[in-house]
């Protein structure tokens, strides 16, 4: 007799879900080459593989993630927020954990002129990873959060 587990995600077929990884590392190619709308294509295309509600699926959040990050890297911060929302949604992880999403949501809330959600997803991105999470982003979000959070521990 097994029991299922309560929480435990859905698996993806071997199939699906090879099929989503060379989906995904095409999108990481067109990436690196600054290709961003086949990046987008390439990964909206492995999104469409993974069945309702995909935020049961943990390739979502990755995918969403990766999406959202395309539109950042393009300042279309608007959908790029769209998308960081659909991944912290996910129930396959907890997302909250993960300091990249936060940077991300609160670098396109900062551009959307919402400052305490800035703040809010700004702050829980640095006490994840204080030591580095801000390298290579524009100084903007950190002055920002420097500003209006009390960061010494």
């Amino acid at each position: 007799m097994s029991e299922e587990v309560k929480g435990a995600a859905p698996e993806l077929s071997t199939e699906v879900a090879d099929e989503i990884l060379k989906l995904s590392e095409s999108g990481n190619e067109y990436i690196d080459e600054d290709d961003f709308d086949s990046a987008i294509g390439a990964w909206e295309e492995a999104l469409a593989l993974i069945p309702a509600p995909q935020n049961d699926y943990i390739q979502s959040v990755w995918l969403n993630a990766s999406i959202g990050d395309a539109y950042f890297l393009q300042d279309d911060f608007k959908t790029a927020l769209r998308f960081f929302e659909i991944a912290k949604s996910n129930t396959a992880e907890d997302v909250h954990d993960n300091p990249f999403i936060m940077l991300r949501l609160g670098e396109c809330y900062l551009e959307q002129g919402d400052k305490e959600k800035a703040k809010e997803y700004l702050l829980k991105a640095y006490l994840l990873e204080p030591d580095g999470i801000f390298y290579g982003e524009e100084d903007k979000y950190f002055d920002f959060l420097k500003a209006n959070a009390d960061l010494k521990a």
